[in-house]
């Protein structure tokens, strides 16, 4: 009992907030001010506007990308850099997917036709994953119509998600 102070110091005071925060994506923190994290879009604006996820894929953050609720981020959105073809977005969700399970990132998800933006039912991810510690999940989906395409990525937290889908 006589180490109780010195415990309770130590945790609340030396370790740092990081250590219990759960990552997103790189150095964005679930439930960061989004002042920080725009700090960051700033500073790190050449490696985030251009990401791959997969062999000749080219994502970006945009002004938008981020997703806060009460002034905290809450999801992180990234997009492929350029308007896509069908064949194009066809070629991103097959390698991006690939990617994320190269990653160790697992399927817990996906629709029958989630490599086909003209046939996924636009309600619904194309492709769910959830990393093996089960902190992020992510979502990989198209959006377009006759000749335009995107494909969008977005970072979740798991926990977070599961009481948004079961309406917590």
């Amino acid at each position: 009992m006589k180490y109780y102070p010195i415990l309770t110091f130590l945790l609340y005071f030396i370790i740092p907030q990081e250590l219990f925060a759960q990552k997103l994506f790189k150095s964005f923190v679930f439930q960061m001010p989004i002042n920080e994290a725009k700090a960051i879009l700033i500073k790190e604006s050449k490696t985030l506007k251009n990401l791959n996820f997969g062999k000749e894929t080219n994502y970006s953050f945009r002004k938008r990308s981020f997703v806060e609720k009460n002034g905290k981020l809450i999801s992180i959105n990234v997009w492929s850099k350029q308007n896509l073809t069908l064949a194009q977005a066809t070629n991103y969700l097959k390698k991006s997917r690939s990617f994320f399970e190269s990653e160790n990132f697992k399927v817990v998800y996906a629709q029958e036709n989630w490599s086909n933006p003209n046939l996924i039912m636009k309600n619904l991810p194309g492709v769910r994953f959830v990393d093996e510690e089960k902190t992020v999940l992510i979502e990989l989906y198209p959006r377009g119509q006759g000749s335009v395409y995107n494909v969008f990525i977005t970072f979740y937290n798991y926990d977070w998600f599961l009481k948004r889908a079961r309406g917590e």
